[in-house]
């Protein structure tokens, strides 16, 4: 497992008020209230538990992310290895991650990624590009120059 390992892993999205036609405002309400449950869902402190298909749970290697807003911390072993912020789009399906690194291994990079929560709020799954990777995953299968991870939420 190495400290490059990224996330998000995802974020806060911002709901601004609109002006809608009357007609239109039960499913523009109904919209606003999925994105701040998907948004809400997101938040906290997360464990990953498999890495590239490998179970990591009992490893000795602890990897935590946390989410708070749209930025996120990443620890290992109590260490924090990096810390960024990110952008998602739930317009796309599987959600679209977009990871701006702060701190660590990786500052200053970009990093695409795809993220699914499931639907008990649970566990996260997420398939990453490598830093500076022009091209977004489109599955959560292993491929060359894909990182998947999956994540159980910290109670």
């Amino acid at each position: 497992m190495t400290k490059r390992i990224a996330f998000f892993a995802v974020a806060l999205v911002t709901v601004a008020g609109v002006a809608v036609p009357a007609a239109q405002t039960a499913p523009v309400q109904a919209n606003i209230l999925n994105k701040a449950k998907a948004a809400a869902s997101i938040q906290g402190t997360w464990m990953m538990r498999m890495a590239n298909g490998q179970d990591v749970a009992g490893s000795g290697q602890e990897m935590l992310v946390t989410i708070t807003d749209d930025k996120y911390v990443q620890t290992m072993n109590g260490q924090v290895v990096e810390k960024g912020s990110f952008r998602l789009d739930e317009t796309k399906k599987p959600i679209a991650l977009d990871i701006l690194v702060a701190e660590g291994e990786q500052a200053g990079q970009k990093q695409l990624a795809i993220v699914e929560i499931d639907a008990t709020g649970t566990t996260m799954k997420v398939a990453l590009a490598q830093p500076s990777a022009p091209l977004r995953p489109s599955a959560f299968a292993q491929a060359e120059g894909v990182e998947t991870l999956v994540f159980t939420k910290k109670k």
